[in-house]
């Protein structure tokens, strides 16, 4: 029997469960993640099931995004490393994927991206330029410490010897964070998130979200916005103020969340995506982290043309350097209207 494919319209314990239950499953694939999405973007969700003799048997959460900018699309899932059916079977994905290709059809959307870590077994462009890093934890974060690198664990000690401290905190951090957070997206030349997203994730998953802040003299220097799911810390964002790199804040800062989370009973510890042989991969491969393969696809329609904004394309090399000389005061107040797009 094939699998019958429908909407979820409001939560559901059963659907709850099977996340739960589900290999593969992240905070992403929870119906509160495209609620979530949908009340602070006004963007319409489809979460999909997949019912094999009456049970779930997987889930595809979808997000219809709109821009005049960037195009019109489908995405699983957005603000998110992760994305992509979770099924149990073969048939529930491929009932899934061809449900998503149906509605972006009836949407005239110009793609469908799926955020996998397991590439589906179709004619789509695959994109493998990216790369997610995670280290186990243990019970006792000392266990994890005596695996560090000794050139890790130095700049640990120097980062504490230096004055900083860590903060950790909730709803009431995100000020704090979004400040230095969008000094660093300018420098990059990246649009910045609106706020609004940050405290949106904390309003939905108040338990599961956290904020540290490593601080000197009283002034956050750097900083990470972290959520749990079944036993995974996931770090998607993280900056740190380009002045004080010699003092080695993001060691600190990310150790303080590494011994955190070991004493909540965490079992891995995402560093998030970064571009493979970028700075920020280094940096993540010095604490002996493991890597996830990130293997994102996407569909379009027949005669269609895929085009990804990003950094190192020759469409938006040259709108990145306009935007690193652009002021921060510009750069909070315009990238919020177009960065949700480029989720």
């Amino acid at each position: 029997m094939n699998p019958e494919i429908t909407t979820l319209k409001e939560r559901s314990d059963e659907c709850d469960d099977f996340i739960q239950r589900a290999a593969g499953a992240r905070l992403c694939h929870t119906y509160a993640w495209t609620r979530m999405v949908e009340d602070a973007f006004g963007y319409k969700g489809h979460y999909l099931i997949a019912r094999q003799n009456g049970r779930i048997g997987g889930v595809l959460p979808l997000i219809h995004v709109r821009s005049r900018l960037f195009g019109n699309r489908l995405l699983s899932m957005p603000f998110s490393d992760y994305g992509g059916p979770v099924t149990t079977s073969a048939a529930a994905t491929e009932a899934l994927y061809h449900r998503a290709i149906a509605i972006a059809e009836e949407h005239g959307c110009d793609s469908v991206e799926l955020r996998n870590t397991i590439p589906l077994s179709h004619d789509l462009y695959l994109r493998r330029d990216k790369m997610s890093m995670y280290l186990p934890l243990a019970p006792n974060a000392q266990d994890v410490w005596e695996t560090l690198r000794h050139k890790t664990r130095n700049r640990v000690r120097k980062a504490e010897r230096s004055g900083l401290t860590v903060k950790v905190g909730g709803q009431e951090s995100v000020g704090e964070f979004y400040r230095v957070w969008t000094i660093r997206m300018r420098e990059l030349g990246t649009p910045c998130y609106p706020c609004r997203l940050f405290r949106a994730i904390m309003r939905m998953f108040p338990d599961q979200s956290r904020i540290f802040l490593a601080v000197l003299a009283g002034v956050p220097v750097a900083v990470l916005f972290a959520y749990t799911f079944k036993g995974w810390v996931q770090c998607s964002w993280g900056a740190a103020l380009r002045g004080y790199d010699s003092l080695g804040p993001n060691y600190i800062l990310n150790w303080a969340a590494i011994e955190y989370y070991c004493g909540q009973g965490m079992r891995w510890f995402d560093f998030g995506r970064s571009t493979k042989g970028s700075g920020q991969h280094t940096f993540k491969e010095r604490w002996g982290a493991h890597p996830i393969e990130l293997c994102w696809q996407y569909w379009t329609p027949p005669g269609g043309r895929l085009a990804l904004a990003t950094p190192t394309s020759d469409r938006y090399r040259n709108k990145v350097e306009l935007w690193k000389r652009m002021p921060l005061w510009a750069t909070r107040l315009i990238g919020p209207v177009i960065s949700p797009a480029l989720a």
